[in-house]
């Protein structure tokens, strides 16, 4: 399997952890507005409501949904290591039901304005479908250049969260 689908599972498998199931870690940070740029005290009403919207969120059904995006995704990766090609297209098909499922609690608008969320779980789903399409290396040669723009979209989905969601990081 090619190294790019290795890296696009490592990735992901990080900002999804760090989004779906709450280790805010140091790329949720506060930060963002002027208000919340002024310290924790002094985060305005609308991003504080944010924060406890996408608290609530997180700790809801779309938790539970993200931990097994999340665990599909990892399990992508050890079988893109291996070039173990039955299982990784299996593990795709996983991760596409998974992100499914995950749709069904999107994440607060305030927190993902720009929806890189829905476009992250768009392309897991797309690569789902090209890796079921049909079957050996064609197809998964298929699902890379699907999730090729993943490590970029985690990387804006993360930004993004730093400046709308502020605290996020702190007592998750």
């Amino acid at each position: 399997m090619p190294r790019m689908v290795i890296l696009v599972g490592a990735a992901l498998a990080a900002g999804l952890t760090m989004t779906a199931c709450g280790s805010g870690g140091g790329s949720a940070a506060s930060g963002g507005s002027p208000a919340a740029s002024a310290g924790p005290g002094a985060a305005s009403s609308p991003s504080t409501s944010c924060l406890l919207q996408y608290r609530l969120w997180n700790t809801g059904p779309a938790h539970a949904a993200g931990e097994n995006l999340v665990a599909a995704l990892n399990t992508l990766e050890a079988a893109t290591s291996t070039s173990d090609i039955p299982t990784t297209a299996a593990t795709l098909k996983r991760a596409g039901t998974a992100a499914r499922k995950l749709e069904h609690y999107p994440i607060p608008v305030c927190a993902d304005p720009k929806g890189y969320w829905h476009a992250v779980l768009a392309r897991i789903r797309a690569a789902a479908d090209n890796a079921g399409t049909s079957g050996g290396q064609g197809a998964l040669t298929l699902a890379e250049v699907t999730l090729k723009q993943m490590p970029t979209l985690e990387r804006k989905l993360a930004a993004e969260l730093k400046g709308t969601v502020p605290g996020l990081s702190q007592n998750q």
